[in-house]
């Protein structure tokens, strides 16, 4: 079979939902309307920022000028730490803490409520410790009198500074006697939370963050409903926190000079060890200076080892002189001037020699021994030669005790010479520790003075770029966005129903419906629907029902092609209420007003309805089921006629009475015969049949059927019977089928019924079909 090709079609699809303008305007004034009484009486919500430079603590202290390595490593600010830090419930604590915010005093208004800052009417004391106060939560109203205030709904006066135990939380109530009345029969409400809940609340209306990605300047934020309260809060953050870094520096800088005094004890005990170990090194081993002890020491030793040379030349010569003196003969000269270091045997020797030349030249001039002056020279002579001889002997030992000596003081300054690099060594290991110890004191003593003087001049840990200023205009609510958002949701709400309601309908609305289920039947006239109790229409009526069934008429035409003679009609539905009666009956008016010769045969022998429709008081008289029974009756017999307006009309053959067996009556055989004869007569044979879902009737006599028209109802029969309208039409061969709409765009159904209460489990009942609101709402087409 040749399939229709079914395309999306935009201006229908549009036309669906601009048919329901109403409801979009009336959602959008809706919306909108809310959203003025929302924005009239929402809180506004302000932004206050700072903006601060962290600075690094080590470029601010004071330090005095030094050489080398200094004793504390400077690091760069962290500032990831530092927002932390910011960040702290610590922090937080002491921002609550020095502004109170743990108690808020609120305006009561007749709708909402506002919290006052800046001009309190009154101040509460809380008669609790701080610690329990931290915990604590009440919530009050206050209404101001001249002579006290009244608490809640309670009339008691309480007098003012006076403290109040009956409420959770003990307080009293301080307020400016020249405020009452200003503040008389105003009514205010305090709140008391608890710290944490109240630093909970900062830490999410706070935002620390980096002004540009390159920049080390931060930027402060806070959100919330009172500016004048959101000023003063990041103020108070940037002082906490700038006084949290200077008691920070100044903690270390005390802790610096506690810990350079603790060492300086220490030190000066070390000091003291070191130079007495020096000093007695020094005594024990004879030194002064190592450098002059090592050159004293080569000098003694050097002056020792001349001296020890010139006492043996001496001995030497002195052995000489013996010799000489022991060799030579009497009065003989003795050899003088041979280098004796002892004046006393040079002097004898010079002695000796002048008195052997005195008593020579006596001699040699005539004297001789008997001579007085020769014999006292002789004797002077001989006592001069042993004195000689004495002083070389005592001059020898002299000069041997002096070798011996001098060789014992040599030995003495070698050995101690030798001795000088080890005491070198030993006395420069000393000296460094004594170094070290001295360079550690005075650089710990640099650090104390700088410590000190950083702890006496306070610097800034944070330079304040930017103070937190008043915002004039508030960040939320945003009103164009609110009041665009209204207007948007005011459009899309009902569409969205209208969308919504159409994917989940599963009934068939619309001529489109059918063309897409049954591409292959077509749909040959849509019904109105026509709110009015008389479904039947008129002749020559004009209106729009009568127009879409001269439509149907004429679709008809088209249907029946070249065909001659009479044409039977079949009107078949698949379930009760789909209007095949209504459709069947107005049908044949309508032909008949052209002149044509029209017969209905009711052929719903399990429910008639045709007589309701019409308007016919329903008899015991014979019908169709009679000349099914009756093979002797005569169809003239069956035959009523209708006469619509006097003159034109159509005839009429009734179901008869209910027989028990339909099914096998229709197929008797007899049907055919009264449609042959009926097709003989009549121009049109229009025959109102059973609906086809659970029984059989229809499709038992549907090979008798011309055409068949297939009644279908918007807004109630389901989309998924239309699969089964296409196997009835495939598998049993039904001829020329045209699908017909009922009850298009109704928004009321008309009540009519019939019911099966036998046989095939299949009935139908006499009520009343009413669409619901939202059937209502979405609409017909």
């Amino acid at each position: 079979m040749e399939s229709k090709e079914i395309k999306f079609n935009i201006k229908q699809e549009l036309f669906r939902y601009v048919r329901h303008w109403r409801w979009v305007v009336v959602s959008i004034a809706l919306c909108m309307t809310s959203c003025f009484i929302y924005l009239r009486y929402a809180k506004d919500y302000y932004q206050t920022s700072a903006k601060i430079q962290i600075l690094n603590s080590g470029d601010a202290a004071f330090k005095l000028p030094s050489e080398g390595i200094s004793l504390f490593a400077q690091q760069d600010v962290n500032l990831e730490n530092q927002i932390e830090i910011m960040k702290s419930s610590r922090i937080l604590g002491a921002v609550v803490d020095s502004l109170d915010l743990t108690t808020a005093i609120y305006s009561v208004g007749k709708i909402k409520s506002n919290e006052m800052w800046t001009h309190l009417p009154f101040r509460v004391v809380w008669a609790i410790e701080n610690d329990s106060l931290s915990m604590a939560s009440s919530a009050f109203t206050v209404t101001i009198d001249d002579n006290g205030y009244r608490l809640g709904e309670d009339p008691k006066i309480y007098r003012y500074g006076e403290t109040h135990f009956g409420s959770a939380v003990p307080f009293k109530l301080l307020v400016n006697q020249r405020e009452i009345k200003r503040l008389k029969g105003r009514e205010f409400q305090v709140v008391l939370r608890p710290k944490k809940a109240v630093i909970q609340s900062l830490a999410r209306s706070m935002e620390v963050d980096y002004v540009g990605n390159q920049s080390d300047i931060l930027k402060i934020s806070f959100v919330g409903p009172n500016s004048e309260k959101l000023n003063a809060v990041v103020n108070k953050l940037v002082d906490v926190f700038n006084q949290d870094g200077i008691s920070d520096r100044q903690q270390v800088f005390r802790k610096t000079i506690e810990f350079v005094d603790r060492r300086f004890t220490y030190l000066f005990r070390d000091l003291d060890s070191i130079e007495t170990t020096k000093a007695v090194f020094k005594k024990q081993h004879k030194l002064s200076y190592i450098e002059s002890d090592a050159g004293l020491s080569m000098g003694v030793t050097q002056e020792a080892r001349e001296k020890l040379d010139k006492g043996k030349a001496q001995l030497m010569l002195s052995q000489l002189v013996a010799e000489a003196l022991d060799q030579a003969a009497p009065y003989e000269l003795l050899p003088a001037n041979l280098g004796l270091d002892n004046a006393e045997i040079n002097r004898l020797i010079d002695e000796y020699n002048n008195t052997n030349l005195i008593r020579r030249k006596l001699v040699d001039a005539g004297g001789g021994d008997a001579n007085p002056r020769v014999r006292e020279l002789s004797n002077l002579s001989n006592r001069l030669k042993g004195n000689i001889k004495a002083s070389l002997i005592g001059y020898q030992k002299t000069l041997a005790f002096n070798e011996r000596e001098l060789a014992r003081v040599n030995s003495t300054e070698e050995s101690r010479y030798g001795t000088m690099p080890d005491n070198e060594k030993s006395l420069r290991s000393i000296e460094r520790q004594q170094s070290l110890k001295e360079n550690l004191y005075l650089l710990l003593l640099q650090k104390r003075e700088e410590a000190a003087i950083n702890l006496a001049v306070i610097n800034p840990s944070v330079k304040v770029v930017d103070y937190a200023i008043y915002p004039s205009e508030p960040i939320g609510p945003k009103r164009s966005g609110l009041y665009l958002g209204s207007l948007l949701a005011g459009l899309l709400i009902p569409l969205g129903i209208l969308y919504i309601i159409r994917l989940l309908d599963t009934k068939i609305q619309s001529k489109e419906d059918l063309e897409k289920g049954l591409p292959n039947i077509p749909v040959i006239a849509e019904i109105p629907f026509i709110d009015s109790a008389n479904k039947t229409i008129e002749f020559l009526d004009r209106s729009v029902l009568s127009e879409s069934f001269r439509i149907l008429r004429t679709n008809i035409q088209y249907l029946k092609g070249t065909r001659t003679g009479g044409v039977s009609l079949f009107v078949t539905s698949t379930l009760k209420g789909e209007g095949k009666t209504f459709v069947s009956s107005n049908l044949a008016i309508t032909i008949a007003s052209m002149g044509k010769k029209v017969i209905l045969v009711g052929a719903d022998l399990r429910n008639p309805q045709l007589h309701n429709t019409l308007g016919i008081e329903r008899e015991d008289i014979a019908g169709l089921s009679s000349f099914l029974i009756d093979e002797s009756a005569q169809v003239s017999s069956l035959i009523k006629r209708d006469n619509f307006d006097g003159e034109h009309g159509f005839d009429i053959i009734f179901s008869g009475a209910i027989p028990p067996n339909p099914a096998e009556l229709l197929s008797n055989g007899r049907f055919g015969l009264l449609l042959d004869e009926l097709r003989k007569q009549y121009d049109f044979v229009v025959i109102d049949t059973a609906p086809t879902l659970l029984v059989t009737d229809t499709t038992l006599i549907s090979h008798y059927a011309d055409i068949i028209l297939y009644v279908t109802r918007a807004n109630f029969t389901e989309k998924k019977l239309m699969k089964f309208i296409a196997n009835l039409k495939e598998f049993n061969g039904l001829p020329n089928v045209g699908i017909v709409l009922n009850n298009v765009s109704a928004e009321k159904t008309y009540g009519y019924g019939y019911s099966y209460n036998y046989g095939y489990g299949y009935g139908y009942d006499n009520t009343v079909s009413r669409l619901s609101f939202f059937q209502r709402l979405r609409g017909r087409r």
